[in-house]
């Protein structure tokens, strides 16, 4: 039986390994800690943020700038060279499976940190009013993360390595594809080539509503797509590009399984489902994008899920 890393691996490159792979259970995840923040906590851009159990988003209550142009005067990034890449690899590998494969983040997001730092009106505003601005603003953050990825490459020696940020949501993305076009997807690729430089695959994160967003990511040279709205963009892109398009997520955040005191046939019923129709010819790494909360309903669809994908996930090749 092939290990988790190697049946991972197969499905990551548009195989078919001997049973579906989860996000979770058959990964070593890292995310720089300096690159994160808990509620209550700010960030190394300055943004406050704030949750509960459920999640957490930056404080609407606090802007970091009013201005695109303020960003020279408020942000500075640490220098790659001076962090501690050794020790942040000693205390990963201190819980790191070698039978997994290794998964790391590229710590900076080229959309979401002007949406984080200005609100999303103001930011979205930055585009239209201050385009030169802001696209020096995302060559700053491109050019910090691709320096990461040469350390992230020797102190951890990933499989796979995720970018991307959330430039859509349920409804589509938040920017017209000309604007993707002239300020986003050079820097974007530019990141996914540097991944691919050091032998890793790359994988885009955008839990959203793709549509098009699909094949520029796969136009840009993404190895794997991470947790694309599972709609009818996906479907016509799955019949379009086949397992050339691999998909992390499947499961349908919008679905009858995910409704608020959904039963357990039907939360049961749709990993099923997710399974069937995205990852029965290979090619899905299943995540349930991550169930939050903590009351009844949601821990009752924490089990269930868990523990019907288990089960189904080596059925499914059958």
């Amino acid at each position: 039986m092939l290990s988790p890393r190697e049946n991972y691996l197969i499905t990551a490159r548009g195989g078919k390994g001997e049973y579906v792979p989860d996000f979770f259970m058959d990964a070593n995840s890292f995310w720089p800690p300096f690159a994160r923040a808990n509620p209550g906590d700010t960030d190394m851009f300055g943004v406050r943020w704030v949750g509960n159990d459920a999640g957490h988003i930056p404080d609407e209550r606090y802007h970091v700038m009013t201005d695109i142009a303020q960003w020279r005067d408020i942000v500075h990034l640490p220098k790659p060279s001076e962090l501690d890449w050794a020790g942040m690899a000693e205390e990963f590998n201190a819980r790191r499976d070698p039978n997994k494969v290794t998964s790391t983040t590229v710590p900076v997001q080229l959309f979401l940190t002007t949406m984080n730092m200005m609100g999303f009106v103001d930011g979205l505003c930055a585009i239209y009013e201050n385009p030169d601005e802001l696209e020096a603003f995302v060559s700053e953050l491109c050019d910090f993360g691709v320096e990461c990825i040469k350390y992230e490459a020797k102190y951890f020696k990933p499989d796979i390595m995720g970018t991307g940020d959330d430039i859509a949501n349920a409804t589509g993305p938040f920017v017209s594809r000309e604007t993707w076009t002239e300020l986003y997807r050079p820097y974007f690729k530019k990141i996914v080539d540097a991944i691919h430089e050091v032998g890793a695959l790359a994988e885009f994160h955008n839990c959203g509503r793709c549509a098009w967003l699909i094949d520029e990511c796969l136009d840009i040279g993404c190895d794997i797509l991470q947790l694309p709205e599972p709609d009818d963009d996906l479907r016509r892109a799955k019949k379009q590009y086949g397992n050339r398009l691999v998909i992390t997520g499947g499961w349908d955040r919008h679905g009858e399984g995910s409704m608020p005191n959904a039963t357990e046939e039907e939360v049961r019923r749709s990993v099923h489902t997710a399974l069937y129709e995205w990852g029965k010819d290979g090619g899905l790494i299943f995540w349930d994008g991550g169930i939050v909360g903590t009351s009844e309903d949601s821990r009752n669809k924490m089990k269930w899920v868990t523990d019907e994908f288990r089960k189904y996930r080596f059925e499914i090749y059958k």
